[in-house]
């Protein structure tokens, strides 16, 4: 058991009533509550996206170890659904998500964990794609605006 539930757990005991969860992580379910990269997302990106997102720069960004790069504009060419198409004055890409929102994009669409082939029926790595639960304190970090 992880310090914080631990502290959750011993408040209970003296209190004699169990505080609310905290976060979807605590086990609460609740997406109501304040879900953060460090408490909620980034064990999440640690756990399904380090191998090229924790000091490898794929992607041009690290989101399961630097909480700012969760929040630089897409650069690659290659996020589909992370840019907005074409501006008609310049010809080029407008790319108007953050890496953080696009990797919910990438994720949900199965793109994300590379080369696991999660959009599958039959993932080649099903170890490796996210839960519907990972997912779902994913998209609720994202929802209340990637709060660190």
């Amino acid at each position: 058991m992880n310090l914080r539930l631990s502290l959750i757990a011993a408040a209970a005991a003296l209190t004699g009533c169990a505080p609310a969860a905290t976060s979807p992580m605590d086990g609460g379910g609740d997406m109501t509550v304040a879900v953060t990269y460090t408490h909620d997302a980034q064990p999440i990106f640690m756990a399904k996206c380090s191998p090229c997102h924790a000091g490898q720069t794929l992607g041009m960004h690290n989101i399961a170890t630097t909480y700012s790069d969760a929040l630089i504009d897409v650069t690659s060419v290659d996020a589909q659904g992370c840019w907005g198409g074409m501006d008609p004055a310049t010809g080029d890409l407008t790319m108007p998500k953050k890496v953080g929102e696009c990797a919910l994009i990438s994720i949900n669409n199965g793109w994300m964990p590379y080369g696991a082939a999660c959009s599958n029926s039959t993932p080649l790595d099903p170890a490796a794609c996210l839960s519907a639960d990972q997912k779902a304190v994913i998209a609720a970090w994202v929802a209340a605006g990637m709060p660190q």
